[in-house]
């Protein structure tokens, strides 16, 4: 076997142990993983998916070329904000169990958010190595510049119109950046365009870039469903029927999504901003990077922000956080953390902590309340204020008529979240 060869292997059995090591501890609760499982599986698979194509092709797609690497991951931070900031208007996901400390809790959604245009780059390489739709052919796209000028027109309407009319509108966010960006991409340099290799009867990459967009979208939900900091899907009119957290209907999302990614990065690399993986191009100016750099980090830090502020909706609940529980007393008998609380058996517990079964039954309660569906402590809290103090009685309750209760303790929260918190409760006390 060739150097080359040995080094794939390598890659691919780190990723692999990482990524078994990883799952391992979050299916024990185990801390870092129980919290940041999303972080540690999607690092690994994209060393798995790097050893992959290094297998195949004989050269790694990211290690081989580290600035390009590095550029991929930051560039990928503040393009999955702009999707956050649409977030704020369309209101179709919300986030859960994010650590309580500000620093730790931005560093690991930076490090999250990073992975989104390596994922995107990576699988369409990875078919590529495979020669997926290489050999692809179509009759050529005729580009004139009303059709470019037509494209950007359409995708600047979806875009305000997601904006405008969010209820009815929202899916319109995925596919309406491609349509803005990817023909400004071909006025300066066609062969980095996804309408130059239509023009030039080539969709190869496209359909590549559509099936991994499929792919990656079943691993972001799969490595999403049992992590504790998760998001959760509130899409109108799509609360019920779900794949993992994702509506079924939401997957179809993912394919456009994968061209966005493409068709920014492309621009990203012709604007002279990211280092590219193959390919020449002048960089820009040092004084405009830094100050194309400056811009994307301060509007990072804006959105991140507003993410704290509107779509974090609980931090990662603790024992001293619980209402009405002894988090000096739990910890004596070797209790953790309110997951481990929530798991206790009353009678042990009772014993061991030398107190009445029922009080043992109501720390435990307390922490079945916090630990569901992202509730946490704050929540819980406001719950118990209103008469909510166990997940059996939330499960009688209707979501509609806690939510005003809520709303009149000072305590407002959005009805589609009170709604996915009985609905886990019915599902719990069945």
């Amino acid at each position: 076997m060739t150097p080359a060869g040995r080094r794939a292997r390598f890659a691919l059995g780190v990723g692999g142990a990482v990524l078994a090591g990883a799952t391992a501890g979050l299916l024990a609760g185990a801390e870092p993983f129980a919290t940041g499982y999303y972080s540690f599986a999607w690092y690994s698979t994209l060393l798995i998916v790097d050893a992959a194509v290094a297998l195949r092709d004989g050269r790694f797609f990211f290690l081989g070329r580290p600035a390009f690497a590095a550029t991929l991951l930051a560039w990928s931070v503040p393009f999955w904000l702009l999707f956050e900031l649409f977030n704020f208007r369309i209101d179709n996901w919300y986030y859960v169990f994010v650590p309580a400390d500000l620093e730790l809790r931005w560093a690991g959604t930076a490090l999250a958010f990073a992975t989104v245009l390596p994922a995107i780059l990576g699988f369409e390489r990875l078919l590529d190595a495979w020669r997926v739709a290489r050999e692809a052919r179509i009759a050529p796209l005729r580009v004139s510049p009303a059709l470019l000028v037509g494209l950007q027109l359409a995708g600047a309407l979806m875009l305000l119109g997601a904006v405008a009319w969010p209820r009815g509108l929202f899916p319109l966010v995925w596919g309406g950046v491609a349509l803005v960006v990817d023909p400004w991409v071909y006025r300066r340099e066609p062969d980095r365009s996804l309408i130059g290799d239509l023009e030039a009867g080539r969709p190869g990459r496209a359909i590549r870039l559509l099936a991994g967009g499929l792919v990656i979208g079943g691993l972001w939900e799969l490595f999403n469903i049992e992590a504790r900091a998760k998001w959760i899907y509130t899409v109108p009119g799509f609360e019920e029927a779900k794949v993992f957290e994702m509506p079924v209907l939401g997957f179809l999302g993912f394919p456009p999504f994968a061209l966005e990614g493409f068709a920014v990065w492309q621009a990203l690399v012709v604007a002279g901003a990211a280092v590219p993986r193959e390919g020449r191009t002048r960089p820009a100016p040092a004084g405009a990077r830094a100050a194309v750099a400056a811009a994307a980090l301060v509007l990072s830090l804006a959105v991140l922000a507003g993410i704290d502020r509107d779509t974090v909706s609980s931090t990662l609940p603790s024992l001293a956080g619980l209402p009405s529980v002894p988090e000096a007393a739990l910890q004596r008998v070797g209790i953790e953390d309110p997951f481990e609380l929530a798991r206790t058996d009353p009678d042990e517990l009772a014993a061991a902590a030398r107190v009445e079964p029922e009080v043992a039954r109501g720390w435990i309660a307390t922490a079945r309340l916090a630990t569901l569906r992202g509730i946490g402590a704050d929540h819980a809290r406001a719950l118990r204020r209103v008469g909510i103090p166990t997940v059996e009685v939330l499960a009688r309750a209707d979501p509609a008529e806690l939510a005003a209760d809520l709303a009149a303790r000072g305590h407002p929260v959005p009805p589609a979240r009170v709604r996915v918190w009985v609905r886990a409760a019915r599902r719990a006390a069945r």
